[in-house]
């Protein structure tokens, strides 16, 4: 601990143009005396390198290239003239890309710019199919006129792809031959589409499978396995190569991950509240069916039948009966018929008749249904769900009771959330187990719950850095240069003005401490080598550092002579 003695008024620095010029002055000497320094000239390779990748680092954020995005791929050239002019007036900087042709700008400013185009009207013709045809001239060949109809046709396809929301500019190819007139020198047409994506975007296979579609449907007789999708990076997107049954097959997995992945949402969304982020585990496994079937069935019900119609039919022969007796003459053609006029015998009924017979037919519509069931394709045979819930606390009955309840609890809730149905041989298992993490994540708290984590630990680097450089570096330093000033001829050793106080030190003991202090001060420069100098310098620091005893003894000094003068 060290003790100052209390400044007076007549002990304060002077202040003041000449101590700032005084100050000023002393500078460049403590600057070399500083800078010849061992310690320093030892770190000055170091601090040379660090220097230089510093001045290296800043200057390759300030001059390196920014990235940059076209406005509008595919403008005609005056267009682009106009794009470029208005953008320059407005404080852009567009520019010409060498290698595609097309008017870009910083990303950062790209929508900026955009903006500013449009306020001026510009650009006034985006590219379509139109403009192509437009300009065929009169009188131009079939080629020509074939050219720029596919050219139209491209146009016209890009457009469209560009308005998809992760593409920025699209080009579209089409290769269409000629048509024979033999069937085997045809060939069907193909097309290539190259898709340049925004930053940070990414197309989908659905969105994929659209522009294959889009562009397979535009031209007649293209196969959808026809059309090729490339993106700027080089990566084939589409794959027209894979069957209908690959196809099915990946289509089935996407449903059945996606399926998955809902339920396991549900699951974490439930139980997130109750356990806590980061205390459970949960898997669910979908056996689904995929098996298309096309089932018809005809019932016939015997019970049930419906009078659909009926026929009745009667006959009766009349005459007298046969006689005679059988034999030859009895199968002899009767004689002719001797017609004469037979008396009335007054009776009108007609004769008997000889046989009768009577006949009914009935057709009755019998009941049967006739049914097609085709199932739905993807039907949920069976679901199993697995969940690890992180073993918390010591264990014991209570503990174990405990776990038992809540695994019961969390049982019936998460099978109320995705549907579980016994029939159909779901399951559903919970299990507690402690989990193995390493000691460090245990011990240290999740970086979740703290949001501003980074910046402590970034504050904490830097606060470390400098107390590295500060102590390890300044402070031997600036110790060694006051040792050197304090070792110079005419410094004064403890110039400070301080002295050594310890624990438990009286008030006596600290002014004894500074008499012995002024006197080992004295003994120093006082003697018989000291020069004038260096006297006159004791003196001043012993009348600035203790005024009131130096009065004392110049009053003593003086007081044989006032008395005798008295």
């Amino acid at each position: 601990m060290a003790l100052s003695p209390t400044p007076r008024p007549n002990d304060m620095p002077a202040t003041g143009p000449n101590a700032v010029i005084g100050r000023m002055q002393g500078l460049p000497g403590l600057v070399t005396r500083f800078a010849g320094q061992p310690a320093l000239r030892r770190a000055l390779p170091s601090l040379v390198l660090v220097a230089a990748a510093a001045v290296a680092m800043l200057a390759w954020m300030v001059w390196r290239e920014a990235p940059r995005s076209a406005l509008y791929p595919g403008l005609p050239e005056a267009e682009k003239a106009r794009v470029v002019e208005a953008l320059s007036g407005a404080g852009f900087d567009a520019r010409v890309d060498q290698m595609t042709g097309e008017v870009s700008v910083p990303t950062a400013d790209f929508h900026r710019a955009r903006l500013a185009l449009a306020a001026q009207g510009l650009p006034q013709a985006v590219p379509d199919g139109d403009r192509p045809l437009a300009d065929i001239p009169l009188g131009a060949s079939r080629s020509l006129e074939t050219a720029r109809l596919r050219q139209s046709l491209e146009l016209d396809l890009a457009r469209s792809i560009t308005e998809i929301g992760a593409v920025q500019a699209a080009r579209v190819h089409l290769a269409l031959p000629e048509r024979s007139a033999f069937l085997r020198d045809n060939h069907s047409p193909s097309a290539s589409v190259f898709l340049t994506m925004a930053q940070g975007r990414v197309l989908d296979s659905g969105q994929v499978e659209a522009i294959v579609h889009l562009v397979s449907s535009s031209v007649p007789g293209m196969a959808r396995a026809d059309v090729s999708v490339v993106d700027q990076t080089g990566r084939l997107l589409s794959r027209g190569d894979e069957d209908d049954v690959s196809r099915l097959a990946e289509r089935h997995l996407r449903h059945r991950v996606e399926l998955e992945t809902l339920l396991r949402r549900r699951i974490e969304a439930l139980l997130t509240p109750i356990v806590g982020y980061g205390n459970f585990s949960v898997e669910v496994t979908a056996d689904m069916d995929f098996t298309r079937r096309d089932i018809r069935e005809e019932r016939v019900d015997p019970e049930g039948n419906a009078l659909r119609s009926e026929q009745v039919t009667e006959s009766v022969t009349r005459g007298p009966a046969a006689g005679g007796i059988p034999g030859a003459l009895t199968n002899t053609p009767p004689p002719e018929a001797d017609l004469a006029e037979m008396p009335a015998t007054g009776s009108d009924d007609p004769p008997e008749p000889r046989s009768s017979s009577v006949g009914t037919t009935r057709n009755f519509e019998v009941s049967r249904t006739i049914s097609s069931t085709q199932p739905e394709t993807g039907q949920l045979r069976r679901l199993s769900t697995a969940i690890v819930l992180r073993a918390q606390g010591p264990a014991g009955e209570d503990a174990m009771a405990a776990q038992a309840a809540l695994v019961q609890s969390l049982q019936t809730l998460v099978e109320s959330a995705i549907a579980h149905d016994a029939a159909r041989g779901d399951v559903v298992t919970i299990a507690v187990h402690p989990f193995a993490l390493p000691a460090s994540a245990e011990s240290a708290p999740a970086s979740w719950q703290f949001p501003h984590l980074s910046e402590v630990l970034r504050a904490l680097v830097v606060i470390v850095v400098v107390a590295v450089v500060g102590l390890g570096i300044v402070r031997p330093l600036l110790q060694r240069q006051l040792q050197a000033v304090e070792g110079q001829p005419g410094s004064l050793p403890y110039a400070s003005g301080m002295v050594e106080v310890a624990e438990g030190d009286t008030l006596q003991q600290v002014e004894q401490k500074l008499n012995q202090r002024h006197r080992d001060l004295a003994q120093s420069v006082v003697g018989n080598n000291a020069s004038r100098a260096e006297k006159q310098a004791v003196l001043q620091h012993l009348a600035k550092d203790d005024p009131g005893r130096v009065a004392s003894v110049l009053h003593r000094m003086i007081r044989p002579e006032l008395d005798s003068r008295g």
